[in-house]
């Protein structure tokens, strides 16, 4: 089988379509992946991949959305050479504005797709293009009154692909706190895990900055209790260390956290399209694996996070909560599901 996968170049989308992307072809399939620029950067040499143009187009201002109308024509005109080139037998859109113009030339081509959801809230690309796929895959069950009538017979919730190196196996719990804002870092709680680590200097602190304010954070008064680290390909290193984390709501770093059963304190980013990242924060929160925090009450950071630093019964029953909200096999149950799709 001849797959074609695109996404977006964020580490939310990148990193499940290569998890993905291994997973078929170690099932002896061929894989193609497509992504923007930022994407491409992400991709090692194992995994063959073409760069499309792409821009966002949702939410911006009018010049910004007729640059990125030309944008999709050249990504969908791309597209379609690709196709035309490679072959593909099957087109999985793993999410971002980068796959939009490759499911729409697969639509154009009568190829079929299916989709990779990994939020609670299906976004706008998934909307856009359901009526015409096979299966969607969602990462975290979808909320409530999320889905349309279409969406909702097609909807498969698997979990979301995570790698295998970033889940630890039987993790002992560690002596650090980290704070993180997904791949990119989140300014907000880059100065939170400061402040927190200069009132708490008997705890020890690690906050992954994200590149663009590293600089900035690398600035300020050195703490001794207190670790900056700008990227990481190799989360696992981190949670390695964690005894709690203190983190944003998207769907790969959370499910992430849950998967090595860490205790979380989710501050959802409140401008999030669709607010998705509160209803992902909600779902864990529900499930008794994280504390959901509004970022307009961030003093309560500190009081719950002494809480539980405090209650290591509390800290051991949101683990285990968490182990088990997160299935760690999602690459495998898809892989299988699009094979069984496309053999009836």
């Amino acid at each position: 089988m001849r797959v074609m996968l695109a996404c977006g170049g964020t580490g939310g989308h990148i990193f499940p379509a290569l998890a993905l992307a291994r997973e078929l072809e170690k099932r002896g399939h061929k894989v193609l992946m497509l992504t923007d620029e930022r994407g491409a950067r992400f991709v090692k040499d194992e995994i063959p991949v073409a760069e499309i143009p792409a821009t966002p187009f949702f939410g911006r201002s009018l010049g910004d959305k007729l640059r990125a109308g030309k944008a999709y024509i050249k990504g969908r005109r791309k597209s379609v050479e690709l196709i035309d080139e490679f072959k593909p037998n099957v087109v999985i859109g793993a999410g971002g504005y980068a796959s939009f113009p490759v499911i729409r030339a697969a639509q154009a081509k009568g190829l079929p797709y299916f989709l990779l959801e990994q939020n609670s809230v299906p976004g706008r690309v998934t909307r856009m293009t359901t009526r015409g796929a096979k299966e969607v895959y969602c990462g975290i069950p979808p909320a409530r009154n999320t889905l349309s009538k279409t969406l909702e017979r097609k909807v498969i919730v698997t979990g979301n692909i995570l790698r295998k190196s970033v889940v630890i196996k039987d993790r002992k719990e560690g002596e650090e706190i980290l704070v993180l804002g997904g791949s990119g870092g989140a300014r907000r709680l880059n100065e939170l895990g400061y402040e927190l680590a200069q009132r708490m200097p008997r705890e020890r602190f690690i906050i992954l900055t994200g590149k663009r304010d590293y600089e900035e954070m690398s600035a300020k008064p050195t703490l001794d209790n207190l670790e900056l680290v700008e990227f990481t390909d190799h989360p696992e290193e981190l949670y390695a260390r964690a005894k709690t984390a203190i983190s944003r709501a998207g769907a790969i770093a959370l499910s992430e956290l849950l998967a090595n059963g860490i205790p979380s304190i989710l501050l959802p980013f409140p401008y999030a399209v669709d607010d998705h990242q509160t209803h992902n924060a909600r779902w864990a929160a529900q499930a008794g694996a994280a504390v959901l925090i509004p970022e307009k009450e961030i003093e309560r950071v500190e009081i719950v996070l002494k809480e539980l630093l405090q209650d290591k019964t509390r800290r051991e029953l949101m683990s285990v909560a968490g182990k088990e909200l997160v299935p760690t096999d999602a690459a495998a149950r898809i892989a299988e599901r699009i094979e069984g799709c496309l053999a009836a």
